[in-house]
């Protein structure tokens, strides 16, 4: 074969070693560390490395090898199709994607981890690797496993998002007018939604990359479930007098969803009362502390805009950092989130069609006993409103 055993021998060494020190550290109940981390760091790159050298002939015999780690090689592809050189190729590159942005993740200072992140995910079609975005695949995989004790471990972390994105909203739209419907992307639990719900009148839908997050919000009614205790009591009303939260949960990747997998969805509740001006787009759409898991905006907020009518209000917030700290406009944080800029965030939207409403710098929540820098954003699709606040 092309391919020896050394470099099979090699990729069994890095996962032995990475299972071994995580393993440890886990049962041990270790916090941070960051000689480990460093250390961990280096090897997810050397794994990372070995794997992008990798064939489609070898990759394949190493997903076939019980010893490997490496998943999904499947006789046939997502369409039913049988595995072409490409599909097996792939599988490996994107395994090295995810080690060496676990290795940028664990060592912000492992700039060699970056360059070749950046390096591979520009050949499979990416342009800044790193910088990009975090994988949905790595995105819906962290939070499947957090779903469950999601609610309790934001509780810890005095998460405020949620409850500042609700009043901005509110304070958006007045005492008087609420919006004729909501776009709640990156919905989560639905913590969010709770916010939400009293002042959007018509159809709100909530999106996300995790099925088991939507789940959790599916149980959510106007009296119960997300963010509010649940009592036996509650058990006992009727759905008409206790309606879902949301009237539609789709699980989509927010950079491909489209207004007739959402807004026009067959499955969503609410719809015949919207007038065919309404039905062209959302009248509202909020990203709560979502945003952190993209770099670069353009694509997900290009999106926004695509599934919005004009006049329309969009609501987010980002982590926030300076242009000293990220002159790109953003960058990876050592804890897998990413951080933006003002100015980036607002250049972005304006390329896209956007006038500032207004901005505020905020605290998202607390990290290792330290408040976390964020900020705020409400951008009006189209709209007019006022030199001022564009300076803002």
């Amino acid at each position: 074969s092309e391919m020896g055993t050394r470099p099979f021998e090699a990729i069994h060494a890095y996962e032995r070693s990475i299972l071994i020190i995580e393993r440890a550290a886990e049962e041990s109940g270790e916090g941070e560390n960051v000689e480990r981390d460093r250390y961990l760091s280096k090897l997810y790159y050397g794994y990372g490395v070995q794997l992008s050298d990798l064939t489609a002939e070898a990759c394949k015999r190493l997903a076939d090898d019980e010893r490997s780690l490496l998943i999904g090689n499947n006789e046939r592809n997502a369409n039913g199709d049988d595995n072409s050189d490409e599909d097996i190729k792939r599988l490996c590159t994107e395994a090295a994607q995810n080690a060496l942005r676990s290795a940028a993740i664990l060592d912000a200072t492992n700039a060699q981890a970056s360059h070749m992140l950046a390096a591979i995910s520009s050949e499979d079609g990416g342009d800044d690797g790193v910088h990009r975005r975090a994988s949905p695949e790595f995105v819906a995989a962290l939070f499947d496993d957090f779903a469950s004790t999601f609610d309790e471990k934001l509780g810890a972390l005095e998460y405020r998002v949620p409850g500042i994105i609700g009043a901005a909203a509110a304070k958006a739209r007045g005492d008087d007018t609420k919006f004729v419907s909501a776009l709640d992307a990156g919905a989560g639990t639905g913590l969010a939604g709770r916010f939400l719900r009293p002042i959007v009148t018509g159809p709100m839908v909530g999106v996300d990359i995790s099925q088991k997050m939507l789940d959790k919000a599916a149980k959510c009614t106007l009296k119960k479930g997300c963010g509010i205790e649940e009592d036996a009591e509650d058990d006992e009303i009727a759905d008409e007098q206790d309606p879902k939260l949301y009237d539609g949960l789709v699980a989509l990747d927010l950079e491909a969803m489209s207004l007739e997998e959402t807004l026009l969805a067959p499955s969503v509740a609410r719809i015949d009362g919207l007038s065919e001006e309404d039905k062209q787009g959302f009248d509202l759409v909020v990203a709560a502390d979502v945003l952190v898991y993209f770099g670069r905006l353009e694509s997900v907020l290009g999106n926004f805009a695509k599934l919005s009518k004009s006049g329309s209000s969009l609501m987010f917030t980002c982590e926030r950092s300076t242009e000293e700290e990220a002159p790109l406009g953003y960058r990876l944080l050592t804890s897998g989130r990413f951080s933006h800029t003002k100015d980036y965030v607002l250049n972005v939207a304006k390329d896209l069609g956007y006038t500032l409403a207004s901005y505020e710098e905020i605290v998202p929540r607390m990290e290792k006993g330290k408040e976390v820098k964020g900020h705020i954003f409400h951008f009006v699709l189209g709209g007019d409103s006022g030199g001022a606040k564009e300076e803002l």
